[in-house]
């Protein structure tokens, strides 16, 4: 093709012409990024001034450079701008911990939902501290995907918590104890005496031989008497049964059942538990078979004990009526407060028509 010719050679002028520029555009954009940087000024303010320890980690798990805000820098003991550049789960989680970290990082990385959980972080010095926290996909930025973690120090409700939990710990364990002074009270001053008595009138009896007046009023004193120290061991037993701390819970329990008004199937284990655990099981049961015979009209009931796991499982089931409200009785929601006392748990499961189902769990460790 052949080339065209030159303004030169056709003999017409050459111009140099001005380019334009549209001055209302580059002002509109100069204002834009100018904006920009304001938010992103305000950001980063909201971010470092937020009580929140907050890092972002890139697709890989690792905490980004210079991507941590202050409160996360000063509560692990960092100098500014020095985390980054590591697996998180690796450095700023105990490594017994490490595992579940990963997994809770690797799940927002698949775009899963965020749920925030309890967990331990670990300070630069090896300082362990409790935090409730989450992992969650941000939008995407030019480098790259990045996720926020976003951790609330609660260190100092975790010791409020178990501080509360130590105390009533102490309580219940201080009321067993009276419980347990006030039986053996029981069983060797007045009882004793009132064997004693009854013994006494036994003999006076023997002695008033032939005399119908006296005999007849020596049998209604021994007959009162023998229905009050009765009434004394009941009493006795309902504080704190002697062959629970002599015998263990399985002999205890036995006699539990042995009283109830119904058939009562009993399996527990022979073995001894801690003085709490066997106590705290004991009272499960009794409460739960009183309420049986008051209110269930069952014919039958079932208690099953195991230990599994670290852990005491107490059952007791009935064919009664159901329809038991753990809300409505006091002797219930006590057994609530003393399951949560030692860390356990409770529940009471009771359809109308269905009959009703007690359940504790009790720590062992």
């Amino acid at each position: 093709m052949p080339s065209q010719p030159s303004r030169a050679e056709t003999g017409r002028p050459e111009y140099d012409l001005p380019v334009r520029t549209n001055k209302t555009t580059v002002e509109a954009l100069e204002a834009r990024n100018a904006e920009l940087e304001r938010e992103r000024e305000l950001l980063n303010a909201i971010a470092n001034h937020a009580p929140s320890l907050l890092c972002l980690v890139g697709a890989d798990g690792r905490v980004r450079a210079a991507a941590a805000n202050i409160a996360f820098e000063r509560r692990l003991g960092y100098a500014a701008g020095e985390p980054g550049g590591d697996f998180f789960w690796r450095k700023y989680v105990p490594p017994e911990d490490a595992e579940r970290a990963r997994e809770t990082i690797e799940r927002a990385i698949r775009g899963e939902p965020a749920e925030e959980q309890d967990g331990r972080w670990l300070t630069k010095d090896g300082e362990i501290v409790d935090v409730s926290w989450s992992c969650t996909e941000l939008p995407m930025i030019e480098s790259g995907p990045v996720y926020l973690i976003c951790g609330t120090d609660i260190t100092e409700r975790k010791r409020h918590e178990e501080e509360v939990r130590t105390s009533r710990s102490r309580i219940v364990t201080a009321a067993d104890d009276a419980r347990r002074r006030l039986e053996r009270n029981l069983h060797d001053g007045a009882q004793q005496r009132l064997v004693a008595l009854l013994l006494s009138l036994r003999a006076a009896k023997v002695n008033a031989a032939g005399n119908p007046d006296q005999e007849r009023l020596l049998d209604g004193l021994i007959e009162g008497l023998n229905a009050a120290l009765q009434e004394l061991r009941e009493l006795a037993r309902g504080i704190h049964p002697v062959a629970l701390n002599k015998r263990g819970l399985a002999a205890a329990l036995r006699l539990v059942t042995e009283r109830a008004p119904i058939d009562v199937e009993l399996d527990v284990p022979m073995q001894r538990f801690p003085e709490q655990v066997e106590a705290t099981a004991y009272y499960v049961v009794a409460e739960a078979l009183t309420n049986v015979a008051k209110y269930a009209q069952a014919s039958s009931a079932r208690v099953r004990i195991e230990a599994k796991d670290r852990r005491l499982e107490v059952e007791i089931r009935d064919d009664g009526v159901g329809g038991a409200n753990a809300a409505e009785g006091s002797g219930l929601r006590g057994l609530a407060d003393r399951l949560a006392a030692v860390d356990g748990s409770f529940d009471v499961e009771s359809e109308p028509g269905a009959g009703t189902r007690v359940s504790a769990c009790i720590p062992l460790g």
